[in-house]
């Protein structure tokens, strides 16, 4: 039978210093690229813009070289059509629009 082992009492430790409500503890907010192309997005952000598994977004890249992504889906299926007819609306006089209605 081995000897009993008496444990020596430990140094009282400092209390712990409150989390902050927003970020849980180990979670960041970046991600990094694997070998296959892929990206993880963080959880936190992922609940922030109402994104859950089997979403389906779609990738851009804006003039200034960011990539964006946005959710695609029947939210707003209105949205789908911003910037569809550049040009269409450029000689349309919206103030004399309005004062024909009255």
């Amino acid at each position: 039978m081995a000897p009993k082992v008496k444990v020596k009492k430990s140094a009282k430790r400092p209390a712990p210093k409150p989390k902050q409500p927003a970020q849980r503890a180990g979670r960041t907010s970046t991600s990094r690229l694997s070998s296959k192309n892929q990206l993880t997005v963080p959880v936190d952000i992922l609940r922030r813009v109402g994104l859950a598994a089997g979403d389906e977004v779609e990738f851009a890249v804006n003039d200034a070289g960011f990539i964006q992504i946005q959710a695609m889906g029947d939210a707003n299926p209105v949205l789908n059509l911003v910037g569809a007819f550049p040009g269409v609306f450029d000689e349309f006089d919206q103030a004399k629009e309005r004062a024909s209605w009255d």
